[in-house]
This record gives C-alpha cells, structure tokens and sequence, in this order.
C-alpha cells in the first residue's frame, strides 16, 4: 500500500478504491489494536431502497456485492459484524455469499437482556413524566 493509494480515497472515487479502502482499515486498525475489528453497518438497507425506488438498482446491487464480499467474507481481519436496517435479509439476493448470517429482529429472544428497556423500566419512566 502506497501513498498513492491514499491519494485516491476521495469522494470521486472508483469503485474498487472504496472497496480496498474497507478492506484496508481493517487490516490497519487489526494491526494496531492487535486483535480483529468489530465492523457495525448501520441501516444497509437505505441506499439499496433508493436505488431500487430511482432506477439504479442493478449499478448498486453489483458495488454492494463487491463490498460485502471484500468487507464482511474474504476479510482477515474481521471478528465479526452487525448490520442494521428495516429490510430482512434474504440469503438468496445480495447476500448470498456471505456465511454465517444470524437474522435477529425486535420480537428475537437473541440478546433481549442487552438491548433495549424491560416492561417495568418502561412504565417507570412514564410515571416519570407524569407530574
């Protein structure tokens, strides 16, 4: 990796620099840190939704395919990651070469305890605000 490289992660560029510069900072911030990397993609599902609804569907499809298979399959660096976002995922479309996918949605048991309030912690906070 050259200092070329860097010079061409810009807003104008190609698509396989975006994909390398992912791949990249894993590999860097594995290398720092010492241990893999956590990757978190919030909310996938909005640019493929605009794609999809403005007419540029399949150009995207085509980056998002290479980009999670760089950034979530063949990536050495990576722990493992978390994407969020409205749409289920369907392992037969854009994410049928990746492995290993957990679908976890707001009514799963996976995780309850971790994320989000309990009833009580609910009906707490709304005597709270009622003065």
């Amino acid at each position: 990796m050259t200092v070329c490289f860097f010079d061409s992660v810009t807003s104008d560029m190609t698509d396989d620099v975006a994909v390398l510069a992912l791949h990249y900072l894993s590999d860097y911030m594995s290398r720092y840190y010492g241990r893999k990397v956590l990757i978190f993609l919030d909310e996938y599902d909005t640019p493929l939704q605009e794609a999809y609804v403005n007419g540029y569907w399949e150009e995207l499809v085509q980056y998002i395919r290479s980009m999670f298979n760089s950034t979530f399959k063949t990536n050495p660096y990576m722990e493992r990651a978390i994407m969020t976002g409205i749409t289920r995922v369907s392992k037969e479309s854009i994410f049928s070469d990746l492995n290993n996918l957990t679908v976890i949605t707001t009514t799963s048991e996976n995780y309850s305890t971790q994320f989000g309030f309990t009833e009580k912690e609910v009906f707490d906070a709304l005597d709270l605000l009622q003065c």
